[in-house]
């Protein structure tokens, strides 16, 4: 397996339902990421929604609107764009959701070995 400074491997991108959504780095009963699939292109997030602070997700695995086009956190329905993390409705709306650094690199998903935190902004 190759490494690469500062990065830790997170997945295979196969492991990522295209068009879908995965909880990652599960502590407790609830996962750290929210990560999300478009073809090639990987967006994770930390599982934090800005409004209160708590997992996103209904049930795990469960962050994507009906349709898929966006993530929502379940509790208060705030919605978010998968690819900017900008909270458009709901009652966060103008916030963001925090940015966990991925790329893919021959079917492996690579994220920052040091994970952002809700207490760094």
């Amino acid at each position: 397996m190759t490494t690469h400074a500062g990065e830790r491997l997170l997945c295979t991108l196969d492991a990522l339902p295209d068009g879908g959504a995965r909880g990652m780095l599960r502590e407790g009963f609830d996962d750290r990421l929210c990560v999300v699939r478009q073809g090639d292109e990987v967006f994770v997030w930390l599982n934090d929604c800005p409004h209160e602070h708590r997992p996103m997700e209904y049930r795990q695995d469960r962050f994507l609107s009906g349709d898929g086009q966006h993530i929502v956190c379940y509790a208060h329905s705030a919605h978010f764009d998968i690819r900017t993390g900008l909270c458009f409705a709901g009652p966060c709306t103008g916030k963001s959701l925090i940015k966990v650094p991925a790329r893919v690199v021959d079917g492996e998903v690579w994220i920052a070995a040091d994970l952002p935190s809700v207490f760094d902004i």
